[in-house]
Protein backbone atom coordinates (compact mmCIF):
# COMPACT_ATOMS: atom_id res chain seq x y z
CA UNK A 1 0.00 0.00 0.00
CA UNK A 2 1.27 3.57 -0.94
CA UNK A 3 1.35 5.61 2.10
CA UNK A 4 -0.88 8.84 1.68
CA UNK A 5 -0.44 12.05 1.16
CA UNK A 6 3.11 13.09 2.52
CA UNK A 7 5.19 15.81 0.77
CA UNK A 8 8.93 14.99 0.23
CA UNK A 9 10.87 17.82 0.47
CA UNK A 10 14.41 18.75 1.68
CA UNK A 11 13.49 21.90 3.24
CA UNK A 12 11.04 20.36 5.90
CA UNK A 13 11.18 23.42 8.36
CA UNK A 14 9.05 24.90 5.27
CA UNK A 15 6.67 21.89 5.42
CA UNK A 16 6.39 21.33 9.17
CA UNK A 17 6.03 24.65 10.04
CA UNK A 18 8.77 24.41 12.82
CA UNK A 19 12.18 26.22 13.00
CA UNK A 20 15.43 25.13 10.75
CA UNK A 21 17.49 24.23 14.00
CA UNK A 22 16.12 24.46 17.22
CA UNK A 23 18.37 25.24 20.57
CA UNK A 24 18.92 21.64 21.23
CA UNK A 25 21.14 21.17 17.96
CA UNK A 26 23.87 21.91 19.69
CA UNK A 27 26.56 20.85 16.81
CA UNK A 28 24.81 22.70 13.65
CA UNK A 29 25.61 26.06 15.73
CA UNK A 30 29.05 25.67 16.14
CA UNK A 31 29.37 24.76 12.35
CA UNK A 32 26.56 26.02 10.47
CA UNK A 33 28.68 26.85 7.12
CA UNK A 34 29.51 23.31 6.80
CA UNK A 35 26.02 22.12 7.90
CA UNK A 36 24.31 24.36 5.59
CA UNK A 37 26.39 23.61 2.51
CA UNK A 38 25.97 19.95 3.19
CA UNK A 39 22.12 20.41 3.23
CA UNK A 40 22.53 22.84 0.07
CA UNK A 41 24.55 20.04 -1.81
CA UNK A 42 21.74 17.40 -0.55
CA UNK A 43 18.93 19.14 -1.83
CA UNK A 44 20.79 19.71 -5.63
CA UNK A 45 21.03 15.91 -5.47
CA UNK A 46 17.66 15.10 -4.50
CA UNK A 47 16.24 17.78 -7.68
CA UNK A 48 18.61 15.76 -9.77
CA UNK A 49 17.37 12.21 -8.45
CA UNK A 50 20.47 11.30 -6.85
CA UNK A 51 18.60 9.69 -3.37
CA UNK A 52 21.93 7.95 -2.36
CA UNK A 53 24.25 10.68 -3.28
CA UNK A 54 21.67 13.04 -1.03
CA UNK A 55 21.65 10.28 1.84
CA UNK A 56 25.34 10.80 2.09
CA UNK A 57 25.73 14.05 2.15
CA UNK A 58 22.79 14.17 4.83
CA UNK A 59 24.54 11.58 6.94
CA UNK A 60 28.11 13.66 6.60
CA UNK A 61 25.86 16.68 7.97
CA UNK A 62 24.11 14.65 10.94
CA UNK A 63 27.96 13.44 11.80
CA UNK A 64 28.74 17.43 12.09
CA UNK A 65 25.40 17.84 14.11
CA UNK A 66 23.77 14.79 15.19
CA UNK A 67 20.92 16.44 16.93
CA UNK A 68 19.66 18.64 14.27
CA UNK A 69 16.15 18.94 13.90
CA UNK A 70 16.37 20.06 10.02
CA UNK A 71 19.59 17.59 9.14
CA UNK A 72 17.04 14.79 10.60
CA UNK A 73 14.01 15.98 8.94
CA UNK A 74 16.18 16.03 5.76
CA UNK A 75 17.05 12.79 6.08
CA UNK A 76 14.01 11.11 6.56
CA UNK A 77 12.40 12.47 4.12
CA UNK A 78 14.97 11.45 1.75
CA UNK A 79 15.04 8.07 2.47
CA UNK A 80 11.24 7.77 2.85
CA UNK A 81 11.12 8.95 -1.05
CA UNK A 82 13.35 6.65 -1.75
CA UNK A 83 12.12 3.69 0.08
CA UNK A 84 14.47 2.91 2.18
CA UNK A 85 12.23 2.20 5.16
CA UNK A 86 14.91 1.80 8.11
CA UNK A 87 16.94 4.83 7.97
CA UNK A 88 13.35 6.53 7.53
CA UNK A 89 11.94 5.00 10.39
CA UNK A 90 15.64 5.03 12.98
CA UNK A 91 15.66 8.25 12.20
CA UNK A 92 11.94 9.41 12.80
CA UNK A 93 12.62 7.74 16.28
CA UNK A 94 14.85 10.19 17.05
CA UNK A 95 13.10 12.96 15.71
CA UNK A 96 9.67 11.43 17.81
CA UNK A 97 12.03 11.64 20.70
CA UNK A 98 13.63 15.18 19.85
CA UNK A 99 10.69 16.99 18.88
CA UNK A 100 7.96 14.77 20.66
CA UNK A 101 5.31 18.07 20.64
CA UNK A 102 5.57 18.05 16.63
CA UNK A 103 2.74 15.81 15.36
CA UNK A 104 3.91 15.91 11.75
CA UNK A 105 6.70 13.40 12.44
CA UNK A 106 4.11 10.97 14.37
CA UNK A 107 2.59 10.95 11.48
CA UNK A 108 5.51 9.96 9.09
CA UNK A 109 7.03 7.73 11.57
CA UNK A 110 3.76 6.16 11.50
CA UNK A 111 3.58 5.93 7.71
CA UNK A 112 6.62 4.27 7.56
CA UNK A 113 5.84 1.97 9.76
CA UNK A 114 3.06 0.98 7.59
CA UNK A 115 4.91 1.11 4.98
CA UNK A 116 7.47 -1.66 6.57
CA UNK A 117 4.22 -3.96 7.45
CA UNK A 118 4.43 -2.95 11.47
CA UNK A 119 1.02 -1.75 11.78
CA UNK A 120 0.75 -2.23 15.41
CA UNK A 121 3.22 0.30 16.03
CA UNK A 122 1.93 2.71 12.98
CA UNK A 123 -1.08 2.49 15.02
CA UNK A 124 0.84 3.83 18.19
CA UNK A 125 2.47 6.70 16.57
CA UNK A 126 -0.75 7.46 14.38
CA UNK A 127 -2.65 7.70 17.60
CA UNK A 128 0.04 9.87 18.92
CA UNK A 129 -0.05 12.10 16.17
CA UNK A 130 -3.47 12.45 16.30
CA UNK A 131 -3.63 13.48 20.43
CA UNK A 132 -0.94 16.09 19.31
CA UNK A 133 -2.82 17.83 15.94
CA UNK A 134 -6.71 16.57 16.23
CA UNK A 135 -9.21 17.36 13.15
CA UNK A 136 -6.25 16.22 10.55
CA UNK A 137 -8.14 13.91 7.42
CA UNK A 138 -4.50 13.01 6.69
CA UNK A 139 -4.05 11.56 10.07
CA UNK A 140 -7.07 10.16 10.82
CA UNK A 141 -7.25 8.29 7.02
CA UNK A 142 -3.55 6.51 7.98
CA UNK A 143 -5.36 5.52 11.11
CA UNK A 144 -8.09 4.23 9.21
CA UNK A 145 -5.78 2.46 7.38
CA UNK A 146 -3.60 0.17 9.63
CA UNK A 147 -6.51 -0.25 11.83
CA UNK A 148 -8.20 -2.18 9.16
CA UNK A 149 -4.66 -4.21 8.60
CA UNK A 150 -4.99 -5.78 12.67
CA UNK A 151 -8.60 -6.37 11.58
CA UNK A 152 -9.84 -3.14 14.39
CA UNK A 153 -12.79 -1.84 11.94
CA UNK A 154 -14.90 -0.69 14.32
CA UNK A 155 -11.94 1.79 15.34
CA UNK A 156 -11.38 1.94 11.57
CA UNK A 157 -14.98 3.47 10.84
CA UNK A 158 -15.15 6.10 13.61
CA UNK A 159 -11.41 7.16 12.52
CA UNK A 160 -12.49 7.13 8.96
CA UNK A 161 -16.05 8.41 9.50
CA UNK A 162 -14.07 11.71 11.16
CA UNK A 163 -11.91 11.88 8.26
CA UNK A 164 -14.63 12.33 5.96
CA UNK A 165 -16.16 14.45 7.67
CA UNK A 166 -13.74 16.92 7.76
CA UNK A 167 -12.45 15.92 3.83
CA UNK A 168 -15.53 14.58 2.14
CA UNK A 169 -13.75 14.30 -1.04
CA UNK A 170 -11.31 12.21 -0.03
CA UNK A 171 -11.29 8.97 -2.03
CA UNK A 172 -8.66 7.21 0.11
CA UNK A 173 -10.35 7.71 3.46
CA UNK A 174 -14.04 6.14 1.44
CA UNK A 175 -12.47 2.88 -0.19
CA UNK A 176 -10.92 2.58 3.51
CA UNK A 177 -14.27 3.15 4.98
CA UNK A 178 -16.00 0.64 2.29
CA UNK A 179 -12.97 -2.13 3.75
CA UNK A 180 -13.85 -1.49 7.59
CA UNK A 181 -18.17 -1.99 6.27
CA UNK A 182 -17.03 -5.13 4.66
CA UNK A 183 -15.30 -6.06 7.47
CA UNK A 184 -18.18 -6.25 9.92
CA UNK A 185 -20.19 -7.72 7.53
CA UNK A 186 -22.26 -4.50 6.65
CA UNK A 187 -21.80 -5.21 2.55
CA UNK A 188 -24.76 -2.76 1.37
CA UNK A 189 -22.37 0.35 2.87
CA UNK A 190 -19.71 -1.29 1.73
CA UNK A 191 -21.18 -1.38 -1.69
CA UNK A 192 -22.06 1.79 -1.59
CA UNK A 193 -18.70 3.55 -0.30
CA UNK A 194 -16.69 1.29 -2.47
CA UNK A 195 -18.98 2.50 -5.85
CA UNK A 196 -18.87 6.15 -4.49
CA UNK A 197 -14.64 5.83 -4.56
CA UNK A 198 -14.85 4.04 -7.58
CA UNK A 199 -16.82 6.63 -9.72
CA UNK A 200 -13.91 9.08 -8.61
CA UNK A 201 -11.15 6.65 -9.52
CA UNK A 202 -11.92 3.54 -11.20
CA UNK A 203 -8.75 1.87 -10.36
CA UNK A 204 -8.23 2.86 -6.35
CA UNK A 205 -7.08 -0.79 -5.47
CA UNK A 206 -9.04 -0.80 -1.76
CA UNK A 207 -12.32 0.23 -3.59
CA UNK A 208 -11.76 -2.87 -6.21
CA UNK A 209 -10.77 -5.09 -3.17
CA UNK A 210 -13.87 -4.52 -1.64
CA UNK A 211 -16.14 -5.16 -4.68
CA UNK A 212 -14.48 -8.43 -5.16
CA UNK A 213 -14.87 -9.17 -1.50
CA UNK A 214 -18.81 -7.78 -1.53
CA UNK A 215 -19.14 -10.02 -5.07
CA UNK A 216 -17.59 -12.92 -4.29
CA UNK A 217 -19.72 -13.25 -0.99
CA UNK A 218 -22.99 -12.10 -3.73
CA UNK A 219 -21.72 -15.27 -5.59
CA UNK A 220 -21.17 -12.70 -8.50
CA UNK A 221 -18.09 -14.79 -9.56
CA UNK A 222 -16.93 -13.61 -12.42
CA UNK A 223 -17.89 -9.69 -11.97
CA UNK A 224 -15.64 -10.22 -8.52
CA UNK A 225 -12.82 -11.94 -10.56
CA UNK A 226 -12.89 -8.59 -12.88
CA UNK A 227 -12.88 -5.89 -10.16
CA UNK A 228 -9.73 -7.94 -8.05
CA UNK A 229 -8.03 -8.36 -11.21
CA UNK A 230 -8.50 -4.79 -11.16
CA UNK A 231 -7.31 -4.10 -7.44
CA UNK A 232 -4.13 -6.39 -8.33
CA UNK A 233 -3.32 -4.25 -11.77
CA UNK A 234 -3.07 -1.29 -9.16
CA UNK A 235 -1.80 -2.84 -6.09
CA UNK A 236 -0.08 -5.93 -6.89
CA UNK A 237 1.97 -6.52 -3.72
CA UNK A 238 -1.70 -6.94 -2.06
CA UNK A 239 -2.23 -10.18 -0.30
CA UNK A 240 -5.47 -10.11 0.41
CA UNK A 241 -6.11 -9.29 -3.56
CA UNK A 242 -5.07 -12.34 -4.54
CA UNK A 243 -6.30 -14.75 -2.22
CA UNK A 244 -9.61 -13.66 -3.19
CA UNK A 245 -9.18 -13.63 -6.74
CA UNK A 246 -7.84 -17.31 -6.34
CA UNK A 247 -11.13 -17.84 -4.64
CA UNK A 248 -12.75 -16.30 -7.38
CA UNK A 249 -10.84 -18.36 -10.12
CA UNK A 250 -11.62 -21.64 -7.50
CA UNK A 251 -15.28 -20.65 -8.36
CA UNK A 252 -15.12 -20.35 -11.72
CA UNK A 253 -13.52 -23.89 -12.01
CA UNK A 254 -9.68 -22.00 -13.48
CA UNK A 255 -7.73 -24.23 -11.12
CA UNK A 256 -4.67 -23.10 -12.99
CA UNK A 257 -4.81 -19.36 -12.15
CA UNK A 258 -6.52 -20.34 -9.02
CA UNK A 259 -3.14 -22.06 -8.48
CA UNK A 260 -1.54 -19.30 -9.67
CA UNK A 261 -2.67 -16.49 -7.36
CA UNK A 262 -2.72 -18.81 -3.94
CA UNK A 263 1.00 -19.01 -4.98
CA UNK A 264 1.50 -15.09 -5.55
CA UNK A 265 -0.57 -14.85 -2.33
CA UNK A 266 1.78 -17.14 -0.02
CA UNK A 267 5.12 -15.27 -1.79
CA UNK A 268 3.20 -11.88 -1.02
CA UNK A 269 2.58 -12.62 2.72
CA UNK A 270 6.46 -14.05 3.08
CA UNK A 271 7.74 -10.80 1.56
CA UNK A 272 6.08 -9.14 4.10
CA UNK A 273 7.18 -10.97 6.81
CA UNK A 274 11.00 -11.44 5.65
CA UNK A 275 10.53 -7.02 5.39
CA UNK A 276 9.02 -7.14 9.10
CA UNK A 277 12.01 -9.20 10.39
CA UNK A 278 14.60 -7.15 8.55
CA UNK A 279 13.29 -4.16 9.96
CA UNK A 280 13.02 -5.21 13.70
CA UNK A 281 16.47 -6.83 13.77
CA UNK A 282 17.95 -3.41 11.83
CA UNK A 283 16.40 -1.86 14.55
CA UNK A 284 16.03 -3.46 17.64
CA UNK A 285 18.76 -2.04 19.12
CA UNK A 286 17.33 1.73 18.54
CA UNK A 287 14.17 1.22 18.96
CA UNK A 288 12.20 0.88 22.64
CA UNK A 289 9.47 -2.08 22.14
Amino acid sequence: MKAPGWTLTIAVAATVGVQAARPAAQGAASTPRSVNELLQTARRQVQAGDAPGALESLRDARTLAPNSEEVLSAIAQVALAARLLVPAITTLDALTRICSTVPQYHYLLGVALMEAGDMAAAVESLQQADRLAPERALTLTALGLAQNSRKQYDDARRALMHALDLEPENVDALAALAEAESGVGELAQAEEHAQRALARFEAHPTANLVMGIVLMKRERYAEARDALNKAIAANPASPAAHYQLSLAYARLGDDANARQHVEAYQQKLHEAEERLKTLRAATSGERPR
